[in-house]
């Protein structure tokens, strides 16, 4: 279910993202208001970039997928395959491969008909937070942890009926004896400094993460984990965003009880 989840919620990024009269655009998979990272997860938009739609059937991702190949060389000349996730004639979905140098770099999109090609920057992190909607509900989980058991139950963050109804917030009751501890979607994150270098600011609240790193069933994708703390209580429709390095990301919704 999590890999059905996570998959449809990267590959439906683009249908939130504007065309330009640029051949081809990239950008985060996330969002993109955010850069490029190292195993960061990409989306590359424009016209005619695969003869048909296919999706990665499984792990590690496919370098080749719908007779579409993607290559990008590095600042230091180095090229490199990337892995596909899905690719369509106007959106490709990839993970920007490991090892790539840092600075400008050049993506070629080769479909067997026609190459490509669009410089893009990469950066050490380029924090993107997922959402799973236009509006941007965030791409999040949650638990709750009842202390004198340490028992755990799922706590709904968003309630999605069906694709023309869209998705709702689902109000989160912070709790007091029983806690509740959210994980964010992202990408660009791994790269990180230090785990104290990362923080989470809530609505008016910074909070310092359990966890900000990879998720660990798929490549490319993030995960950022921290408490929901009861100062949050009656916040309402709140953003939320990651700062990693000084760098922030785009901000996505929460709803506090």
């Amino acid at each position: 279910m999590l890999r059905r989840y996570i998959l449809l919620l990267v590959c439906s990024s683009i249908f939130t993202l504007a065309q330009t009269n640029q051949p081809v655009t990239i950008t985060s998979a996330a969002s993109a208001s955010v850069g490029l990272a190292p195993e960061s997860l990409a989306t590359a938009t424009g016209m005619n970039l695969a003869m048909g739609a296919a999706r990665a059937q499984s792990l590690p991702w496919p370098t080749t997928l719908g007779g579409v190949t993607i290559q990008l060389t590095d600042s230091a000349s180095v090229p490199r395959l990337a892995g596909l996730l899905f690719v369509s004639p106007t959106q490709i979905n990839f993970e920007i491969p490991a090892g790539t140098a840092l600075g400008p770099a050049t993506v070629t999109i080769n479909n067997g008909q026609q190459t490509l090609s669009a410089q893009v920057q990469i950066q050490s992190v380029a924090p993107g937070l997922f959402s799973v909607d236009a509006q941007g509900i965030a791409a999040a989980t949650a638990i709750r942890i009842v202390i004198p058991t340490q028992t755990q139950s799922p706590v709904p963050v968003f309630l999605c009926l069906d694709s023309f109804a869209g998705c709702n917030l689902v109000p989160i009751d912070p709790g007091v004896d029983a806690p509740v501890y959210l994980s964010f979607y992202a990408t660009g994150i791994r790269g990180r400094s230090s785990l104290g270098n990362v923080t989470v600011t809530i609505g008016s609240v910074t909070v310092q993460p359990t966890y900000a790193g990879p998720q660990p069933q798929f490549p490319g994708l993030d995960q950022v984990n921290v408490p929901l703390l009861l100062s949050l209580r009656g916040a309402g429709v709140v953003n939320v965003t990651v700062t990693v390095d000084g760098i922030t990301s785009n901000a996505v919704k929460i709803q506090v009880m």
